[in-house]
């Protein structure tokens, strides 16, 4: 291609300007000569962009060819050295190499490490002979050395001292049972005393309801009908009037009768309740003047289920209370009409109060009196059982005079 006069070439923004050029190459005449004058522009524009193409191909081609024609020369190279490599390891580990041969002046069947072994160690060896003389003919000192039933030998201290740490070893589980047969006879008499009073009252009071259709609900993580309180830890519901009766777990020495009675009457607030029982795990834990069992004012009942922390409760004593309770609710839900005789609910209340005098006393008795753990038993299953049925006439002379 060639120009007769010298072109002018500039480059602006997004186009390249081209003046005065023009080309004298037969090859681009023919090629425009195919296009009509109006189509000169575009055949031009794609001439030029088809060139730049061809000659981006053609550096990256002669980039190619020279980058295989490196790796040509170092895959020689590597070859070269491979072999350099092997033929060096053939003249040290071949067959006729200097290590087999080393091997085998060495360890070989004529080797002079086999022939030292065989001097040190062979039939007619110095460590045979040096054996047969320290050990006596076919062993028989060291037979007589490691004899367990030799004493002051080896095998005899050596057996000693495994057969006392096998005693040990039986003397320590004999142990061990014995006090795993103690802890579970010390659990199996606390089986209701438990680690937490309040899931030990809570365990109570399911049995309680068990087959009745009164229902017990844990409220201890509610709050209440007071801001912020929780007072409260359960709460029974009454099948027969749907009345509710709120019972609170107690273990606990600071309590005073003020605050007992404070206690229930929050607690019975709290809860929206009919009626309200503390239950201290101890009697030691409550006044004098409160004891195992103490009502106030009709609607709030105290009671303990042992004498002290160390006794297991007794569940007669929550059985009598709920009772009472229940009583008690009913007593204030029916409509108190002409008919009904408080004297005679008063008279039962009292001989109520009495039999749990009687209760008290003779449960404190088997804590201290074990030959007649089992009279006393009975006399408390009778009490309890008089105590029920005096409380069912209470209800049926309630609902009597209800019906009246």
């Amino acid at each position: 291609m060639a120009s007769q006069t010298q072109p002018s070439i500039s480059v602006k923004d997004d186009r390249i300007i081209i003046e005065r050029a023009e080309i004298t190459d037969p090859e681009v005449q023919d090629y425009f000569a195919e296009f009509d004058e109006s189509e000169y522009d575009e055949a031009l524009d794609k001439a030029l962009r088809i060139g730049v193409v061809t000659l981006g191909l053609a550096q990256t081609s002669e980039q190619e060819e020279y980058v295989e024609r490196r790796f040509e020369e170092m895959r020689h190279s590597f070859e070269s050295e491979i072999e350099r490599i092997e033929e060096q390891v053939e003249a040290k580990f071949g067959d006729d190499g200097e290590v087999p041969q080393t091997l085998e002046d060495h360890l070989g069947q004529d080797g002079k490490l086999r022939s030292h072994i065989e001097d040190a160690f062979g039939e007619d060896g110095v460590f045979v002979e040096r054996l047969d003389e320290e050990l006596g003919e076919d062993g028989d000192r060291i037979q007589q050395a490691l004899d367990p039933d030799t004493e002051g030998t080896p095998t005899y201290r050596l057996k000693s001292s495994i057969q006392d740490q096998i005693d040990r070893l039986r003397d320590k589980i004999e142990e061990q049972a014995t006090e795993e047969e103690t802890e579970e006879r010390m659990k199996r008499r606390s089986t209701l005393k438990g680690d937490d009073f309040e899931e030990t009252v809570e365990n109570l009071l399911s049995d309680l309801v068990y087959g009745t259709s009164h229902e017990v609900e844990p409220t201890g993580d509610k709050i209440g009908e007071l801001t912020d309180r929780k007072v409260g830890d359960f709460v029974i519901t009454l099948a027969d009037t749907n009345q509710r009766i709120v019972v609170e777990a107690k273990s606990d020495q600071s309590y005073t009768q003020p605050k007992i009675k404070d206690e229930l009457e929050a607690a019975i607030e709290n809860r929206d309740a009919d009626y309200g029982i503390i239950v201290f795990e101890a009697e030691s834990q409550v006044p004098d003047k409160v004891g195992y069992f103490h009502e106030f004012d009709t609607d709030r009942l105290s009671i303990a289920l042992s004498n002290d922390e160390e006794e297991d409760p007794e569940p007669g004593y929550l059985r009598i209370a709920f009772n009472w309770a229940r009583t008690r609710a009913i007593q204030m839900h029916v409509d108190t009409g002409t008919e009904l005789d408080p004297e005679a609910i008063q008279n039962e209340v009292s001989e109520v109060e009495a039999e749990i005098d009687r209760f008290s006393t003779i449960r404190k008795k088997t804590t201290s009196i074990k030959n007649t753990a089992n009279e006393i038993d009975e006399q408390l299953d009778e009490i309890e059982g008089e105590v029920k049925t005096r409380l069912t006439d209470v209800r049926t002379e309630l609902r009597s005079s209800a019906d009246d």
